[in-house]
């Protein structure tokens, strides 16, 4: 089909694929049916591509996080659909709103269905993958005339030594704007393929140092670097796809199996005693004749495989060593940054993410269910990072009675109010100084100082009550909560110019019962609590619980068994919590006066059911103060039956 006479001349690489569709006896204005693989051939690809899949998953929430935005301060509705694909075109997973759900399926932009150019003409993950490079297709760039109100913004997603993984694709639905218009998404797009496939990279050689390098210092530790993979020998086994440029080489085969002081001027000891002593610091490194650059060791990170459960017949745990006796128990060492990825991919992003900001200017936002280990997550990146000889000062903004909450966080002068202590008290926020401050249950934070925090976050410095000169401060800020902030913000509880500032990087910490590493946590808290193992039948009761207390409700559980145990072997019996009380949706079921729209009312009653409605001990198997727990009965109503 000719181009129309007067219209817009395309860009080379549209003609280009335009002539291929010819080629392929493809008719514009009447498509093949959309080629779909099938279900059990998708499973088998998935499968195979499982690594792959996981991380771009959590990268294209992201991105569709980031391109709504975008649309959102533009004013215009968003119409995006976002696919990754394999190297053939496949697509292995679409992300979209719900409103745009139905236009998506009807457009074939749903797991399965093949967009290779052969199938579907000139397309934004066709022709990235056929030209390997980013590429955008604009309205009438597309070859099939029922695509042309529709705007592709594809890169391609590039494995080791110069395998190419896939394509993330964004693509409007129906876009009115400019092909200039769709810079920003494709360097969105572009971002979120480096993300992905850094990602790959150092999940696929998690037995190898990774080292990192960019001829600028800033860049090292960014999605800009270039990334090397080195074995215990210390030669490469793997280079990403930037990493030949970075050192003058024409591809990957000059690199690879070469020894480590071939290509930069660092002996195998020298680099072992980094990636042992100064792991994920910065420093040059010469390279070729008189080339610098920069270079951060990232140590090896040996994963345990961990058995099927079920197939145990005994104690699958070996029986710890007696530890000497002492005068009180002794408290396992606090998990360090890296021990909290586990397998699970969504806590290996966490971490990979927080490893990246911790250091920089740049507040945290933890989000989860409670008791997913926030608080824990959060002294681990103040441990990990280079404030870890400094303060952790954590305040629990529930804890504390609203009237109180502004001179725990901000302190005050001598005689600032009636009951005020004679020499006042400079707070947390003073106390954090050149530390860090964690923020817990941030959600509950009174609308009335929450503009005092923003200032504080903003300017650096506090004013102490009954005070007028301001205090300068040096601090880092990890708040958490486990409530919806964009559901408070939108009934007015929150601050959305304080909510913008908090959530400099989000993470979200996965309930229990989602995570792939069940047995693994299983077994680390057995081990440290000296369990002598687990029989085949709790261990099913363990693996089938719903666990909506989550980690700390875990842990509580096993301790409780392992007293029960009496050191043997922890049985089904062992485990009465999860066998004497039916179901949590069964329970709520039963109870007509639960507020229907709140996950955190049904969770309370529950919790206040199964404690008889007694509230200091339901608050301690919260793990909230009863407070917190008075406060939020009267949020959502709750009252036992009679009262």
């Amino acid at each position: 089909m000719a181009r129309p006479t007067g219209a817009v001349p395309r860009e080379a690489y549209i003609e280009a694929a335009w002539q291929r569709c010819r080629d392929y006896q493809l008719d514009p204005d009447s498509p093949p049916p959309g080629e779909h693989i099938g279900g059990a051939a998708l499973n088998r690809l998935r499968e195979e591509l499982s690594l792959f899949q996981r991380v771009g998953r959590a990268e294209m929430h992201r991105l569709l996080g980031q391109i709504n935005h975008q649309v959102t301060q533009s004013a215009i509705t968003s119409r995006y659909v976002l696919m990754l694909g394999d190297a053939s075109g496949a697509i292995l997973d679409a992300f979209t709103d719900s409103a745009n759900a139905e236009c998506a399926r009807t457009a074939n932009m749903t797991p399965g269905f093949l967009w290779d150019e052969r199938h579907a003409g000139v397309n934004g993950p066709g022709t990235c993958l056929h030209d390997r490079r980013s590429r955008v297709v604009h309205r009438d760039d597309h070859y099939f005339t029922r695509n042309s109100r529709m705007t592709c913004s594809a890169a391609p997603i590039w494995g080791a030594n110069g395998t190419l993984l896939g394509v993330l694709d964004a693509s409007c639905l129906d876009c009115d704007d400019s092909r200039a218009s769709q810079v920003p998404t494709i360097a969105l797009v572009s971002m979120s393929a480096r993300i992905i496939e850094q990602l790959h990279f150092t999940h696929s050689h998690r037995d190898c140092l990774i080292l990192r390098f960019h001829e600028r210092p800033e860049l090292v530790g960014l999605p800009y670097d270039s990334l090397l993979a080195i074995d215990e020998h210390g030669r490469i086994r793997a280079v990403d796809s930037t990493m030949p440029a970075q050192l003058g080489k024409a591809d990957h085969t000059q690199i690879m199996g070469r020894g480590i002081s071939e290509l930069f001027d660092i002996s195998t000891d020298r680099l072992f005693e980094h990636a042992q002593t100064q792991p994920f610091a910065i420093w040059p490194i010469a390279h070729g004749a008189d080339r610098h650059g920069y270079a951060s060791i990232w140590p090896a990170k040996h994963v345990r495989t961990t058995a099927d459960p079920r197939a145990v017949t005994s104690s699958p745990l070996p029986k710890p060593t007696p530890p000497r006796p002492t005068p009180r128990p002794t408290r396992p060492p606090a998990p360090t940054l890296a021990n909290f990825a586990g397998t699970d991919p969504i806590m290996i992003e966490n971490v990979w993410r927080a490893e990246r900001v911790m250091n920089r200017d740049i507040t945290l936002l933890l989000l989860g269910e409670t008791g997913t280990g926030k608080d824990s997550f959060a002294r681990a990146i103040h441990r990990a990072s280079d404030r870890r000889n400094a303060p952790f000062i954590a305040m629990s903004c529930a804890a504390i009675p609203e009237a109180l909450i502004e001179s725990e966080l901000f302190g005050y002068e001598p005689g600032a109010f009636t009951g005020a202590r004679t020499g006042g008290m400079r707070g947390k926020a003073i106390a954090a100084h050149t530390g860090t401050l964690f923020l817990d249950e941030i959600g509950d934070m009174p609308l009335a100082i929450q503009a005092r925090l923003l200032r504080l976050l903003e300017e650096k410095e506090i004013v102490p009550l009954g005070s007028s000169t301001p205090i300068p401060v040096d601090i880092r800020v990890i708040s958490a909560t486990h409530r919806d902030l964009d559901t408070l913000i939108a009934q007015g509880e929150f601050r959305m110019d304080l909510f913008y500032r908090l959530n400099g990087v989000t993470l979200t910490m996965p309930p229990l019962r989602s995570r792939t590493d069940r047995v693994a946590l299983i077994e680390k808290i057995c081990h440290e609590e000296s369990a002598a193992g687990i029989a085949p039948d709790a261990w099913q009761s363990l693996l089938a619980h719903s666990w909506p207390g989550n980690i700390r409700e875990l842990r509580n559980t096993l301790r409780t068994a392992i007293a029960f145990a009496d050191g043997g072997a922890i049985e089904c019996a062992h485990l009465p919590a999860l066998h004497t009380r039916p179901p949590v949706s069964a329970r709520l079921a039963a109870s007509p006066q639960l507020p229907a729209q709140s996950g955190e009312a049904a969770q309370l009653t529950a919790a206040l059911e199964r404690h008889h409605w007694r509230v200091a001990a339901t608050a301690t198997a919260l793990g909230i103060s009863r407070n917190t727990l008075y406060r939020k009965m009267n949020r959502y109503g709750l009252k036992r039956d009679g009262n």
